[in-house]
C-alpha cells in the first residue's frame, strides 16, 4: 500500500499522480523498472525518480519517520496499512483541559498485543520506555490532545516517536465526529460497564480517586484502556474498507484483554 503513493513527491499533487496511475507508473516499482512510460521529461522525472529511489531506501531501513513527515493525511492511512500490528496505539486521560495547570492522569497502550497502563503517582514515567520501544505511535485526535498533553506533562519538547492521528484518516475516509460517534457508525460496542463514560467524567473520576475512592481509579483505568482498544478496532475497520487486507477483531475478544 505505501509504495502507491506519489503525493510526497514536491510538486506531484492528485491530478499529477492520476496521470502518472493512466499512464502505468502505479507504484514505485513500476517507477523505477518503466521510466519510459512517466509522462515527464527532463529534470522532472529524474527529480521524481530520485525521489522514489530516496523513498525504497527509506522504506527498507525501516525509517517511518520520513512517510509520517512527508505523506499527506489524506494518504497516511497507507502507513498505517504498512505498520498496523507492529504499531502501538496510546489513548491519554487528564486532569482537566488547563495546558498551564493540568496533566496526564493515566496513559494506555496497546503494545505488541498486550495493554498495558501507566498510572500518575504509580508508574507514569515507565511510559517514557515504551514509547522508546515503539516504531510509530496512533492515536484518535493526537495531533492536538494526547500528543501535546503527555509532552506537556513529561516536560519534553518531543516523544521522538513517529506518529499518525486516526482522526484525519477517518475524516478523509468520511466519518466525522469523536471516537465514540465513529464506534458506532462501525458498528463497535463497548463493555456495558464503560460504555457511557466520557471524557469529562474521566477528570471526575480522577479527582474522586483522589479522594479515595479507589473503585474510580479502577473505573478511570479501564476506560482509557477501552478507548486505546477502541481506536485499535477502529483502525482496522477503516483500513477494511479502504480494501487493505485486514482480519477484523472482534471487540468482545479485544475487551477481554482488560478484563470484560
Amino acid at each position: 500500500m505505501i509504495r502507491g503513493c506519489f503525493r510526497h513527491v514536491p510538486g506531484i499533487g492528485p491530478r499529477t499522480e492520476l496521470v502518472l496511475n493512466e499512464s502505468g507508473i502505479v507504484n514505485w516499482d513500476d517507477c523505477i523498472a518503466k521510466q519510459d512510460l512517466i509522462p515527464f521529461n527532463g529534470i522532472r522525472r529524474k527529480k521524481l525518480i530520485d525521489n522514489i529511489r530516496k523513498s525504497i531506501g527509506f522504506l527498507e531501513s525501516g525509517d517511518i519517520g520520513f512517510f509520517t513527515a512527508s505523506f499527506p493525511t489524506s494518504e497516511q492511512w497507507r502507513i498505517l496499512a504498512e505498520y498496523l500490528h507492529s504499531a502501538t496505539f496510546i489513548d491519554v486521560e487528564t486532569t482537566g483541559l488547563s495546558w498551564n495547570y493540568c496533566h496526564a492522569s493515566v496513559i494506555s497502550a496497546f503494545h505488541r498485543g498486550n495493554v498495558h497502563s501507566f498510572v500518575h503517582g504509580e508508574n507514569l514515567d515507565d511510559f517514557l520506555s515504551l514509547a522508546d520501544e515503539s516504531e510509530l505511535l496512533v492515536t484518535f485526535n493526537g495531533n492536538c490532545f494526547d500528543i501535546p498533553f503527555i509532552e506537556r506533562t513529561f516536560n519534553i519538547l518531543s516523544l521522538g516517536c513517529p506518529h499518525v492521528d486516526l482522526r484525519w484518516i477517518a475524516w478523509h475516509r468520511g466519518y466525522r465526529g469523536g471516537l465514540k460517534s465513529i464506534e458506532k457508525q462501525l458498528d463497535i460496542r463497548r463493555p456495558p460497564q464503560i460504555e457511557g463514560i466520557d471524557g469529562f467524567e474521566a477528570v471526575d473520576l480522577y479527582y474522586r480517586w483522589q479522594q479515595g475512592d479507589l473503585s474510580s481509579r479502577e473505573l478511570l483505568i479501564r476506560y482509557c484502556e477501552a478507548d486505546v482498544l477502541a481506536t485499535y478496532l477502529v483502525a482496522e475497520r477503516i483500513l477494511e474498507s479502504i480494501g487493505c487486507e485486514i482480519r477484523l477483531t472482534p471487540p468482545e475478544s479485544a475487551f477481554r484483554l482488560i478484563g470484560y
